[in-house]
């Protein structure tokens, strides 16, 4: 009699398993790449334009956003459903320069049920939850340049602190060892980078700095931000002459 029931006690501990597949897609209409925190965990250390969570829990998830965007870096919380045995595709959209985010569900597909297979009857094993997927890409992540560029970004907190600490220093040589350390470790968009180039008094130094932290700069292909800084054609020339023989 004993024997016969271990079959259906190993089914009852398997089934709470399965019951558990839920996945959640993000992707962001315009191709802006972006990061995704759920329930307060980092799941894409790396920015991508797509982002797959799988082996969720079904039910509602707080799920954060930080989107490098044309003009910055946006951010967005929400609460968002993943319902038990589909995968839930959602879209994000930024709106202009007001920082605004629009999250909308695109889609729901449902997830193809594993086989049950019941073991010849042995001693009944512990139940095992299924380990979280942090990332699962299914598509190409973009290309930011040479040497992984947009690793360790500046986030918009880095980027306050780092322009209080340039404005209580006078002296311009100061101030570049205060930005030279801090973007050094990582890399940086280049909209902050204007707001950093801002600090510095002297044109000249402005454009001394641009070219040091090009090398730095997570989008490279948006580093024309930063002429926005210059009063005088003559620099702006001289970093696309700089830039241009990279």
């Amino acid at each position: 009699m004993k024997k016969s029931l271990l079959p259906i006690l190993l089914m009852l501990l398997v089934l709470p398993v399965l019951a558990q597949a839920s996945v959640l897609t993000f992707t962001t209409q315009k191709g802006e790449p972006f990061q995704v925190m759920v329930n307060g965990r980092v799941v894409n250390h790396k920015a991508a334009t797509f982002v797959r969570v799988a082996n969720l829990r079904p039910g509602i998830h707080t799920v954060d956003f930080k989107i490098m965007g044309r003009f910055g870096m946006y951010r967005m919380g929400a609460k968002v459903a993943a319902e038990e045995g589909y995968e839930t595709n959602y879209a994000l959209r930024t709106t202009g320069r007001s920082g605004n985010v629009q999250l909308r569900r695109v889609s729901m597909v449902p997830l193809e049920r594993p086989r049950i297979v019941v073991p010849v009857p042995q001693p009944a094993p512990v139940p095992r939850y299924p380990e979280y997927e942090p990332y699962e890409p299914t598509r190409p992540l973009p290309d930011y340049g040479r040497n992984d560029q947009c690793r360790n970004l500046l986030s918009r907190y880095d980027i306050d602190r780092l322009l209080e600490s340039m404005r209580g220093r006078s002296f311009e040589s100061t101030k570049q060892t205060i930005a030279r350390e801090a973007i050094r470790s990582g890399s940086i968009l280049s909209e902050d980078l204007k707001l950093v180039l801002l600090q510095f008094d002297h044109e000249s130094t402005r454009a001394e700095f641009a070219k040091f932290a090009y090398d730095y700069v997570c989008d490279q292909e948006r580093f024309y931000y930063v002429y926005d800084a210059f009063k005088f054609d003559s620099y702006v020339r001289e970093l696309e002459e700089y830039t241009s023989r990279r």
